[in-house]
């Protein structure tokens, strides 16, 4: 008798991201661009607080929705620091943005249900819809100069469409959408039926001051879920700690998903997060995102300046350059650029197979460790 899987699972892959960056490691001596992971440890105060809580045996369950006091240390934090104001019974604290958007879209999808996506994107997503039986629908962004309009979003819509997913700042293309697009998003989207599941996990990380949270539009709330977390604006990948923000009546349907699950968030981490007001903790992140603010400013100047063609990123750490120019696609570009120089980006159609002509590239490194790259990205492009 045959052992059988969950069907949906036939269509799913393996990140070819975390292919590409495996792929990678069999050359030595090279200079990995290619993952989002921040450059500088865990702000001090937040791993003293974790290291406290060790000590204090706070190593017990949590409530489900999250240990009281993270929950009030988050909801000040995007009060403060966002300008966004949900109730403590409007969060969930979960296990990273993956679990969180995972949770999340189990508590909205049905069998059948289309989710929309402007693209490039990042490639979780769909793995994730794709799971609960149901269909993406991808947004081609490129002729907008990657940013989502409301004439562009309207030609997809269909009766089945039930969620519409937004990262903003976006991976991998760095743009954050303008006050003009997102306001006639948000306009739009709260006159229809459409849940907006809106990803912000780069949105302390910006170099634009045209941006705004969604969770500022009263009008929209009824069908948003905000979903965040410290991973990227505080260096803590490995900590697997996010956060949603919505309706009291969805966080509670949505706790029912999370509980079964996870049952809970890491208790010495949440304790952690109680240090993420301290001062010198803000003090570090304001350092990190200048630090990615001069890293953006040389790469582009860099690249530009070497014939790419790339839109200047607004947020996140990334640039997607185009390798039209140079002749080749970028599954080309990126497997000779780390087979001949040493650089390791990542190829564009990891972010949608209309996107071959284009490569990744992660900018939070060293600023020596960037020059050199850089200059190793010249020495192959001249070669050509």
């Amino acid at each position: 008798m045959e052992l059988k899987y969950n069907k949906n699972l036939s269509k799913i892959q393996t990140s070819k991201i975390r292919l590409f960056d495996a792929y990678c490691n069999q050359f030595p001596g090279h200079i990995k661009l290619t993952l989002g992971q921040p450059m500088s440890p865990t702000p001090t105060p937040i791993k003293e607080k974790a290291i406290e809580g060790i000590h204090k045996n706070v190593t017990t369950y949590t409530p489900n929705r999250g240990a009281v006091a993270t929950v009030e240390a988050i909801q000040k934090y995007c009060k403060q620091h966002l300008d966004i104001d949900y109730d403590t019974e409007e969060i969930i604290v979960g296990i990273g943005t993956t679990e969180v958007l995972a949770s999340s879209l189990r508590t909205i999808l049905n069998d059948g249900d289309e989710v929309l996506i402007p693209a490039p994107a990042y490639p979780g997503y769909e793995p994730l819809v794709l799971m609960n039986n149901c269909t993406v629908k991808y947004i081609d962004t490129a002729a907008d100069g990657f940013q989502l309009t409301v004439e562009n979003l309207k030609k997809h819509i269909t009766p089945k469409t039930r969620c519409l997913i937004v990262t903003d700042p976006c991976n991998p293309t760095g743009m954050a959408l303008n006050r003009k697009n997102r306001d006639e998003l948000a306009a739009f989207l709260a006159t229809t039926d459409i849940y907006l599941l809106a990803d912000e996990v780069y949105n302390r990380i910006l170099y634009t001051d045209d941006y705004q949270s969604f969770g500022k539009y009263p009008a929209l709330r009824k069908q948003l879920i905000l979903v965040n977390s410290f991973s990227k604006s505080h260096s803590m990948t490995g900590w697997r700690l996010g956060w949603a923000m919505t309706t009291k009546e969805f966080a509670n349907e949505m706790a029912k998903v999370h509980q079964y699950y996870v049952t809970a968030a890491c208790s010495v981490g949440q304790y952690g997060l109680l240090a993420i007001l301290d001062p010198q903790t803000e003090k570090e992140i304001a350092a990190l995102v200048n630090d990615y603010r001069v890293n953006m400013e040389y790469a582009y100047e860099f690249l530009v300046k070497l014939g790419f063609v790339c839109h200047k990123p607004q947020g996140a750490f990334y640039l997607y350059l185009s390798t039209e120019k140079f002749g080749m696609n970028g599954d080309t570009f990126a497997e000779r650029l780390v087979q001949e120089n040493g650089v390791a980006l990542i190829p564009g159609n990891s972010f949608g197979e209309a996107y071959d002509n284009y490569v990744r590239l992660s900018f939070p490194v060293d600023i020596s460790v960037l020059k050199e790259a850089l200059n190793r990205i010249k020495q192959f492009v001249e070669k050509l």
